[in-house]
């Protein structure tokens, strides 16, 4: 599970988002929860590496599932979600992924 205590900046997002892939590819996990609510807006750059960069280095590991719990802020939500039908759009998706409001209905689906 990796979980975003706080807004990041570009460069926050780029660390951790790489240390969440250098994770996934040293253990072999094939689910993963992503819990981005408290993530607020991302800056169009920070976007742009996540639906490209991020999502083609996650599909370069194991990973089958990715569970993502999103902000309750509609604009927050609405942008993370652009980043993956972007990313989705582009073919680089090597796993599943669905979004969710709270972690326990993430858990029971990353489980199925």
């Amino acid at each position: 599970m990796a979980e975003w205590l706080r807004g990041v900046t570009q460069s926050e997002m780029i660390t951790g988002g790489t240390k969440l892939y250098e994770a996934l590819r040293d253990t072999g996990i094939t689910r993963a929860v992503a819990n981005a609510e408290r993530l607020t807006l991302l800056d169009t750059s920070t976007k742009d590496w996540m639906s490209t960069s991020f999502y083609e280095l996650l599909s370069q590991t194991s990973l089958h599932k990715l569970a993502r719990i999103l902000p309750s802020s509609l604009f927050s939500k609405i942008a993370l979600e652009a980043v993956a039908t972007r990313a989705e759009a582009q073919n680089i998706n090597r796993f599943l992924f669905k979004n969710f409001s709270n972690q326990k209905d993430a858990l029971i689906w990353i489980n199925q």
